[in-house]
């Protein structure tokens, strides 16, 4: 869409889209106090408490460092403290008073002794059962076991993790669409009990390259820094003056890039004609690129990017994204208020037009625990079964493709929703493949993806060309019978479609309406075309990544795709939750950049507190000495450690058999250890090195430190630790056969959810899907197929590669 946002159907004065929702959140861990502050920002009256002082705290503050400190603020902004309860009676009939109860990864809480009105979420590291359900847990260690940070770095090593407190976010945004589920689902006579194991939700961001490897056979490998094959070129190069990420994925792109930079030998070059034959040729294309690139600065080559439509953005350091222009359109940094001063932190990123979330986040406050109590209401007897999933009776209509769209609508179908995924024959999803030949289409080749099968199982598939009138109508034919609506199209496509949330409210005034774009619409940026690899360079991440005297460095080909699929999702529940509530619908403008730049909070409080702190340490972390990646035996083999007190560091020095550490009393404090984190990471590498990664991870858990070795993401599926759970889905689809897939990381009363249905062929369910949805019925229908406003087989008017 492009323009201004649109208006909304709520009243001016509309509550925050979950005021009147109580929850309680039991402490410490920072996953499920991360998911109270997006609970509280959306409105929501939260209150914390934790069976001990010395628990409440626990996983959130780390170290007695001001940014520790700070971040702990954050999580806390906005909610109600109440004093420390152990487990028991009155902690029970505390929990009847709220909706829902949070249950802390650290909190040592027993979440079934618990009676909130609604639903408890209970957050751990590796679940309650399996293999793992006893490991120490870290933002280190389950990014270890995503196998990503294996292909982040230079290819001799260490292999570079992903930035701190990432994984607990994304652990909290999932606890946080279970939580919302459950404010839709029908209520049953006991609460629902949703449980998510922060590591099995962290497998959202790899899952793409295990159906990779399922595809081609090809072992993940590190080439590089901000290097992924076979796409080229796909990085971070400098300008004259600040960086810009670059990512090319289409020859008309390539085309379009050198033009744009005046690169007219390597235009007319076959040799560089597709992204396989870049790659090989990698040095000498990024040699050109920066070449050219040093003629104008980062912004204006943005505005190129724009211009010619190749996905180009800014990628900014922290002041950068302090005065970034369109953040501050947007309003994307929210003001916390810290003791004596106020900072800027992201705003939690669900683009809800009609109930903004909050934008100035205020100390938590103290309160007891009997003015925390509230009248409770016995929930009313419904025939709904326990077991039924949350979102069933929710329809939503799914315009997206790719990645990120149809991963916030599979978590919707995992849930229970129906969805109607729209494709066209001349249009299909783009992750069906690219190269449309005769022999592609003849061979059913569009039928074999194993990555759109993944990202699409559990969803109804209606082929209708949208760029007929009849087309159209059969589309808003639908949206008039469902609850909600998600699409990822290029800026202005729904409104030439004539889609555009003012069309659909016309036909479903109380319809819901997320638009999941790079930089949100209705600002000077909204055209901008990306890719989920433009987001994480747009948010600015890359530049808190990597070491200094390295370009800013990604850590993954599409984080963004993810991400933003995962917040995108988390917004048009919330907006579906306050249309549950109140009746209206709105408009959710998701700006996918956003969503990544929540993992810049840290970085962003450490600039503005000390300005003269480096912000890229590679593996090292402030809060723990050591923290690493240390060489294993074998090729390419790494062992993931943290030892997070100075405890383990005991520990740790008995295994080095360097018992003088233990005893020296300047390395028996944090400070101490960090003067000599050199001397400390050489002697683990030298005992790490002649052993078996995961050989030496099982003797540091033995003695209570976090440990893992480092897996490969095509190792994923052939984990029998991950096997030893109920994780995987494995699909029997028609044309593709079997594939292993990653389910949902959230149980409900002890069972995994999910779609159990395979992705759909093209077009499958039209016919059904049609008289089901949207009245249509056989005649019709059989009309619409012979004037090719429906189509069972494709015709594509495109070729990508």
């Amino acid at each position: 869409m492009t323009g201004d946002t649109p208006t909304d159907a709520a009243p001016a004065a509309a509550p925050q889209a979950l005021a009147g929702v109580r929850v309680l959140e039991i402490g410490g861990g920072a996953a499920a106090a991360y998911c109270g502050r997006l609970l509280a920002d959306a409105g929501a009256d939260v209150h914390s408490t934790a069976l001990s002082e010395a628990l409440r705290l626990a996983g959130i503050v780390r170290a007695d460092d001001p940014l520790e400190q700070a971040y702990g603020q954050w999580l806390a902004a906005g909610k109600t403290v109440l004093p420390a309860m152990a487990q028991g009676a009155p902690l029970q009939a505390l929990s009847r008073s709220f909706d829902l109860v949070l249950v802390g990864e650290a909190s040592q809480c027993d979440a079934s002794a618990l009676q909130p009105r609604v639903a408890s979420v209970d957050l751990s590291w590796f679940g309650r059962t399996g293999p793992r359900r006893d490991w120490p847990g870290s933002d280190l260690i389950v990014q270890a076991l995503t196998g990503l940070p294996q292909m982040v770095g230079t290819q001799e090593g260490p292999p570079l993790a992903h930035g701190d407190r990432q994984a607990t976010m994304v652990g909290g945004v999932t606890a946080y669409i279970a939580a919302c589920a459950a404010l839709l689902a029908e209520a049953t006579q006991a609460p629902r009990r949703l449980e998510v194991a922060i590591a099995e939700a962290n497998l959202v961001l790899a899952e793409m390259h295990m159906y990779f490897f399922q595809r081609d056979g090809l072992p993940m490998r590190r080439w590089g820094i901000n290097r992924f094959a076979p796409n080229s070129p796909v990085g971070i190069y400098p300008c004259r003056e600040g960086w810009v990420g670059i990512t090319v994925a289409t020859p008309d792109q390539w085309r379009a890039l050198c033009e744009a930079l005046d690169l007219r030998a390597m235009a007319a070059d076959e040799g560089l004609a597709t992204r396989e034959l870049r790659f090989g040729r990698l040095d000498e294309v990024e040699q050109g690129l920066c070449a050219a690139l040093a003629r104008r600065t980062a912004t204006e080559w943005a505005e190129v990017g724009r211009e010619y439509r190749v996905p180009i953005v800014v990628v900014p350091d922290a002041d950068g994204i302090l005065a970034h222009p369109v953040f501050r359109a947007r309003g994307s940094l929210a003001r916390l208020m810290l003791p004596g001063r106020a900072v800027q932190v992201p705003r939690t990123p669900f683009g809800l037009s009609a109930t903004p979330v909050a934008t100035r986040l205020t100390p938590a406050r103290a309160a007891s625990a009997d003015g925390a109590a509230a009248p409770t209401e016995a929930p009313a007897a419904r025939a709904t079964a326990a077991h039924a999933p949350p979102l069933q009776g929710v329809t939503l209509v799914d315009f997206s493709m790719g990645w990120a769209g149809p991963l916030a609508s599979r978590l919707l179908a995992d849930l229970g929703a129906t969805v109607v995924k729209i494709e066209a024959a001349r249009y299909p999803d783009w992750w069906r493949g690219m190269n449309w030949t005769p022999e592609f289409i003849a061979e059913r080749g569009y039928e074999l993806s194993s990555i759109f099968c993944g990202m699409n199982r559990g969803k109804q598939g209606v082929s209708i060309d949208l760029t007929l009138p009849a087309g159209r109508q059969v589309a808003l034919d639908l949206v008039r019978g469902a609850d909600a609506v998600v699409e990822n199209q290029a800026a202005g496509v729904m409104a030439k479609f004539g889609l555009d949330y003012a069309q659909l409210r016309a036909v479903r005034p109380d319809v819901v309406m997320a638009s999941m774009s790079c930089f949100g619409t209705g600002n000077a940026w909204s055209g901008t075309r990306a890719y989920g690899s433009t987001l994480e360079q747009g948010s600015g991440l890359p530049s808190f990544t990597g070491t200094p005297g390295t370009a800013p460095t990604m850590t993954h080909l599409a984080h963004g795709d993810p991400v933003g699929g995962l917040y995108g999702c988390a917004g048009l529940l919330t907006a579906l939750v306050h249309r549950r509530r109140h009746g209206h619908g709105q408009y959710v403008n998701i700006s996918m950049v956003e969503a990544m730049l929540q993992f810049t909070t840290p970085a962003l409080l450490a600039h503005q507190l000390a300005p003269a702190a480096a912000l890229r340490r590679g593996n090292r972390r402030g809060f723990a000495v050591p923290h690493g990646i240390y060489p294993a035996a074998g090729e390419d083999q790494w062992l993931a450690l943290e030892v997070a007190d100075d405890a383990g560091f005991a520990a740790l020095c008995g295994l080095l058999g360097r018992s003088e550490w233990a005893h020296d009393p300047a390395l028996r404090t944090l400070e101490g250890r960090r003067q000599r984190e050199d001397a400390i990471d050489a002697a683990i590498a030298d005992w790490s090195r002649p052993q078996p990664a995961a050989s030496a991870a099982t003797a540091l858990r033995a003695a209570g430190i976090g440990a893992a070795a480092l897996l490969r993401a095509d190792q994923l599926e052939g984990d029998p630790d991950l096997a030893g759970t109920d994780l995987f889905v494995d699909m029997d689809r028609a044309v593709s056969g079997p594939q292993r897939q990653i389910g949902p990381a959230i149980r409900q009363n002890g069972q995994r959810l999910g779609a159990h249905s395979p992705a759909p062929l093209l077009g499958e369910h039209s016919q059904a899907a049609l008289q089901a949805h949207a009245g249509i019925g056989r005649a019709r229908f059989d009309a619409l197929v012979a004037e090719g406003v429906i189509g069972l087989s494709p015709k594509p008017a495109r070729n990508l590669v």
